[in-house]
Parts: structure tokens; C-alpha cells; sequence
């Protein structure tokens, strides 16, 4: 097998050549031609590529950043953040973070700088217009947050796949490509109608068709904004760029696309891999209901009386809330019984910023990841990111299948589970027993747990 064969060529900021053939079996063929770059940052540093377990598409570009499939360090996922938000600073007139260089230097070696990290929560700007903050689940949840973290007298919401009593959706729009095409964003009363600029952030623009319907989603029910798009990657072609420019222009409405590194790319073969059958978890685990955190618990709750705390941002976050965060992080850091220096962080599914923020204020060299919809194939073969994976039936849920992965090699010595809520607790035995087997496991709700269904 050739994962991926490159030639080399100096990373500069702007336009650059720089290509990867990428052949995973007789599955996969693909050529990546990088043409833009942030400057200092390679493909390396950036992403890998994997085959996914989906007819409709079947590759995947895995972050090495942002804190999903794979397990990084906070500093990692949260400095990339910093970056887009610096782009859309310089892009708004505003001077950037005056550490840029700093964080590509991380990013590209790999090696965290916590001190750096904590000194960025602080760095903050006003833009000049009403700005409103988009992040997309499930994968840039936690990116699009890490983005609104440097900006004052803004908010933040996060679309998400989940159904709420009693409340009707702002808007609804579809990924047609995902394991789970329809978005729901349940936006505040006046929040995206007084807003004058709404930025939309991703971890990757493929085609640009689900960043088209959510603009016109928008469009259609709050007409009259600017927009601005982030992404870590842009792998739009020509055709693409040309079918958003018309559509815009057809709309009458700005919209301006920034991202760290861009490019395209041919997929000259691709099927389905054929992959053996995989058991779903079923384990029993931790006796013990979950540790309760103390939050702004919200009143409403998703058919399966799921409940939610205010700072994840599903349902709109204000600037100054956000700022609260920092004190819960460390109010809930103090709860843990057990400290470990080689800890992993694990949210669930669209909690990505939370455990992100919890991981850096465990300090050490803790680690954060969470779990996914996203079925990707796995292969033990060297040089290839996806070793191994666990399926599992998402708890509290409606049957859905939750992906997790690698977690066989890392060096851990203590587990923190993060959940939004903890309805039946028996339904995440499986799951626990699972990350038990890898390392002792602190299992947590951020929201109250029922007591009286505790195992026996």
C-alpha cells in the first residue's frame, strides 16, 4: 500500500505547487494539488487521508487538528481557531494575533505550547459590524467556537442533527454528502435577524455545495447579510468557485470564502472498501452513575429528554456568556478525583468545545478527541490514520451509530468522559467498558443525572 507519495516543495504564504498522489489499495486514487497556503503550514501538518464507509462519498480528509477522529493536544485544536480568526481580523481591517508565527510553528511540529494557548484566551477584537458565528456539526463544532472565542460584542451557534421540544427551527438546510445529511439551527429570537455579517465555519469546503444551501437557508429567511466562509481547507475547482460566484451574484449578496490552505484535487478510482463486520459495543462498565457538573442547565430537551447547558453554544451563545466559560473549566476541573498527566478528554458527538477547553486546563499532557457519526474504514497498515475503531449505539439517543478511534496505541493513563446529559444510564455501559479497558475512567454529565437508575 502507498499512503501518500509527495514531492517537495517550499510552503510559502500564497500561491505555491505542491503535489500528493495519494493510493490506498485498489480502493482509492487520488491527486491533491496544493496552490494556497497560510504561510509556514504543509499538507503534512494539516490532514491525512482515509476511506470512508459511505456510497456517497467515499474518502475522508482527516484532521490532525481539530479534535475529532484523532486525538490531539487542546493547544492544537484550539490555535487553529486562532488562525481563521486571525484571517477574518485582517480581512475586516483588524490586526491579527500578534502570535501567528507561533502557532504555525505548533501546528507543523506537533508540540504543544500551553503557555501560548492560555495567553490567546485573552486576545480578543470587536469587528466593526453585528457579527453572528456559525459552527457546523458535527466536525467544526469546537473549531467554529475556538474562532468566536477572539471576538467581543458577537455570538456563536452551532447547527446540529438533533430535535428539540418545543421549539421550531430557524432554518434547516441539508449535507447532501454526510452520514447525516439534514441541519437544524435553533437560533435566539433576533439573533441572526439583527445580525449584519454571519460567518459560517468548517473544518473543509469539498465541492462547496453545503456551504451554497446554507447560504441560501440563510438567504431565504434572514435576506440581506454579508457572509463570510472559514475553513482549515478549500478543495473547490474552478466549476465550483464559478457555480457559487453566480449564485451569489445572483442573490445580490457578499460572500467571501478564507481558508488556511487550499487547492483541489482528482479522484481517478474510488469503491467501496470491503470491510469485515464490525460488533457494535456491548460491554457492561462503571457501576456508578455519572459525577454531575454543576451549568446553566436550559429547559428544553430533545425527544429523548436529552438536557443541555448554555455554554455549548447549541443554542446561541453572547460574547460576554462566552466569557464564563473560562470559570466553569476550572470549577469543573476541581470536581475530578483523580489528576493524571497523560490524560484523554473524550466528548460525544457534537460536544466538541467544551472538552477541548477542559483538556487544556488539565494540563500535563492531556489530550482531547471525540466521538462520531462518521463511519471511516479501518486498516492496521502502516502510515494509514485510521488503525483502528469502535462502533457503539450513541445513549439516550434513537438507535444511532457513534464511531471512535485509535485509541489502542495511545499513551494514557486516565479517561475523562465527558457527557452533555445522562439520561439512562445503563445505555453508556458499553461505551465505558470499552475506555476502561484502555485506562481508568472518570465519567462525567454536565447536566443532573437520574440516581435512581443506577446499576445494581
Amino acid at each position: 500500500m502507498k499512503t501518500i507519495n509527495q514531492s517537495t516543495s517550499s510552503i510559502i504564504s500564497g500561491r505555491t505547487n505542491y503535489q500528493i498522489n495519494t493510493e490506498l489499495w485498489d480502493n482509492l486514487t487520488m491527486n491533491i494539488s496544493i496552490t494556497d497556503t497560510y504561510k509556514g503550514l504543509s499538507p503534512e501538518a494539516l490532514f491525512s487521508v482515509a476511506l470512508r464507509v459511505n456510497k456517497k462519498r467515499q474518502f475522508l480528509f482527516v484532521s490532525k487538528l481539530i479534535a475529532k477522529h484523532l486525538a490531539v493536544d487542546p493547544s492544537l485544536a484550539l490555535g487553529t481557531g486562532t488562525l481563521l480568526a486571525s484571517l477574518l481580523m485582517e480581512r475586516a481591517g483588524l490586526k491579527g494575533h500578534p502570535d501567528t508565527a507561533l502557532f504555525v510553528e505548533m501546528i507543523e511540529s506537533g508540540k504543544a505550547n500551553r503557555e501560548l494557548s492560555n495567553r490567546s484566551l485573552e486576545f480578543k477584537k470587536a469587528l466593526p459590524q453585528k457579527t453572528v458565528f456559525i459552527g457546523m456539526a458535527e466536525t467544526a463544532t469546537g473549531l467554529g467556537h475556538s474562532v468566536f472565542q477572539h471576538f467581543e460584542k458577537a455570538a456563536y451557534l452551532h447547527t446540529t442533527r438533533e430535535e428539540i421540544i418545543g421549539m421550531t427551527p430557524s432554518f434547516v438546510f441539508e449535507e447532501e454528502h454526510s452520514h447525516a445529511t439534514s441541519h437544524k439551527v435553533y437560533a435566539p429570537s433576533g439573533m441572526l435577524e439583527e445580525a449584519e455579517t454571519i460567518v459560517l465555519i468548517d473544518d473543509e469546503i469539498s465541492t462547496g455545495n453545503t456551504l451554497l444551501n446554507l447560504v441560501c437557508a440563510l438567504d431565504d429567511q434572514f435576506p440581506g447579510k454579508n457572509y463570510v466562509s472559514l475553513s482549515i481547507l478549500d478543495w473547490r475547482n474552478a466549476s465550483q468557485q464559478e457555480k457559487i460566484e453566480n449564485a451569489i451574484k445572483g442573490r445580490d449578496i457578499s460572500l467571501k470564502i478564507l481558508s488556511l490552505m487550499s487547492g483541489e484535487f482528482e479522484l481517478v478510482h474510488s469503491k467501496a472498501p470491503e470491510e469485515p463486520k464490525e460488533t457494535i459495543l456491548n460491554g457492561t462498565g462503571k457501576k456508578a452513575p455519572a459525577i454531575e457538573l454543576s451549568g446553566k442547565k436550559l429547559s428544553v430537551v430533545s425527544k429523548t429528554n436529552q438536557q443541555y447547558i448554555s455554554h455549548t453554544g447549541r443554542f446561541g451563545l453572547t460574547s460576554k456568556e462566552h466569557d464564563k466559560i473560562t470559570e466553569w473549566v476550572e470549577t469543573a476541573v476541581a470536581q475530578i478525583t483523580k489528576r493524571s498527566d497523560k490524560a484523554l478528554v473524550i466528548g460525544v458527538g457534537e460536544n466538541m468545545y467544551l472538552p477541548i477547553r477542559f483538556a487544556l486546563a488539565l494540563g500535563g499532557n492531556s489530550r482531547v478527541q471525540t466521538t462520531t457519526r462518521s463511519p471511516i474504514f479501518a486498516a492496521k497498515t502502516t502510515g494509514y490514520p485510521i488503525q483502528e475503531k469502535a462502533e457503539f449505539v450513541l445513549p439516550d439517543a434513537e438507535g444511532i451509530s457513534q464511531f471512535i478511534y485509535n485509541l489502542n496505541d495511545l499513551d494514557i493513563d486516565q479517561i475523562y468522559l465527558l457527557a452533555e446529559s445522562v439520561i439512562d444510564v445503563s445505555e453508556w455501559q458499553p461505551l465505558l467498558a470499552y475506555l476502561e479497558e484502555k485506562a481508568p475512567v472518570e465519567w462525567i454529565s454536565l447536566t443532573t443525572t437520574k440516581r435512581s437508575e443506577e446499576i445494581e
